[in-house]
């Protein structure tokens, strides 16, 4: 039996995709995964992947030290495959490569280039040439890895020279379709990090163009990111019927999932979020949710092409809301949409065809 390691030192050890699909999936087809990741939890045994541990960073710089805590783990292990998942272990994996022999796959997430210019404490002036060294130095070291795993086609297409490259997108895992629960309340959902660029304010501001009539809840679920919420604020959001719950654990989002009515994910138009494909959309699909999406053409031939959701101008609250209004005041249309997302789900956009390519690859690398 061949040992993998999987290691993070930025994702929680039940992140969706690192865990719950490529561990699991990997464990069940008979390899021997230990998984490092971040966790309070110094060991445990989940689904027969060892989950070990990292503890989290208390500022960026403390976590580019974690690479080198991992890639001690990494050299004891014994693994005969290491699969990371963060551009700052790039480094060390291509010295576990050159030190162990061994093969060493990078998973991306997101456009590293692209994305910084997103980041808010990355001053304005330096983006643009820190996004061209980090395209070249990111690109650069993964030449010297075994594999690039990406989550889209343009992020993969960015990885010329690298001998594996193999896109696994991050659909979600297959699941029963949810018996819908109506619990007699307009509930519109946000599920993922919330910040301002995937469309906070907006969001909040939709809510002042819902008709009072249809009592319209929104619930943003998943961790605030340079947000600061006072306790006064928070108050005031659950008198307008807007409520933050944070992180909660899966089986709380997938009960939110079975009750809403209308799913968001109205991010504002980046050149980092146009070709991305956020798992939110799909879940809400698989959940049966009709879908409200940001216009992006990708995004549109999805929504629009399964007749699922609607697309729409992010930075336009008060479109948003007439689009949500008019699946909330709709049964036919959202129940129409509700089975056509389903069926999408079912046919295009789930983990079991993106499973096979994962294992296919640790084939071809293990041979």
């Amino acid at each position: 039996m061949k040992k993998v390691m999987i290691f993070s030192s930025v994702h929680p050890c039940d992140d969706s995709r690192i865990f719950h699909k490529q561990a699991v999936s990997l464990s069940k087809s008979g390899y021997e995964v230990e998984l490092h990741a971040i966790s309070d939890v110094e060991e445990k045994r989940v689904q027969g992947v060892r989950i070990v541990g990292v503890k989290r960073a208390p500022n960026r710089f403390r976590r580019l030290l974690k690479g080198y805590e991992l890639y001690k783990r990494a050299r004891k292990s014994g693994a005969d495959v290491f699969h990371f998942h963060d551009p700052e272990l790039l480094p060390w994996g291509v010295l576990l490569r050159l030190r162990t022999g061994k093969p060493v796959i990078y998973d991306v997430h997101e456009d590293l280039p692209k994305q910084i210019y997103t980041k808010v404490w990355i001053n304005p002036k330096i983006r643009r040439p820190l996004s061209t060294w980090a395209h070249r130095i990111e690109k650069g070291l993964a030449r010297k890895l075994t594999a690039v795993i990406a989550a889209t086609e343009p992020i993969a297409s960015q990885f010329t020279g690298v001998k594996h490259r193999e896109v696994i997108k991050n659909y979600p895992l297959p699941m029963p379709m949810m018996e819908r629960q109506d619990v007699g309340k307009n509930q519109i959902l946000y599920v993922g990090g919330v910040s301002r660029l995937r469309g906070y304010d907006e969001m909040i501001q939709m809510m002042d163009h819902i008709p009072e009539e249809l009592q319209a809840e929104l619930h943003i679920i998943g961790p605030l990111q340079h947000i600061q919420v006072s306790v006064e604020e928070a108050e005031r959001f659950s008198e307008r019927r807007i409520y933050l719950h944070g992180r909660i654990p899966f089986t709380e989002v997938q009960q939110k999932l079975a009750s809403g009515k209308v799913g968001l994910v109205c991010l504002h138009p980046i050149e980092n979020y146009r070709e991305s494909l956020p798992i939110k959309m799909f879940e809400y699909m698989s959940a049966g949710i009709p879908v409200l999406a940001t216009d992006f053409p990708l995004w549109k031939e999805i929504v629009e092409g399964s007749d699922c959701g609607f697309t729409v101008n992010a930075l336009d609250p008060k479109e948003m809301a007439e689009r949500a209004t008019q699946i909330l005041t709709d049964a036919e249309l959202a129940k129409s949409m509700s089975v056509n997302g389903r069926k999408a789900y079912e046919e295009n956009y789930n983990w079991h065809i993106e499973e096979q390519k994962l294992l296919r690859l640790y084939q071809e690398i293990g041979s």
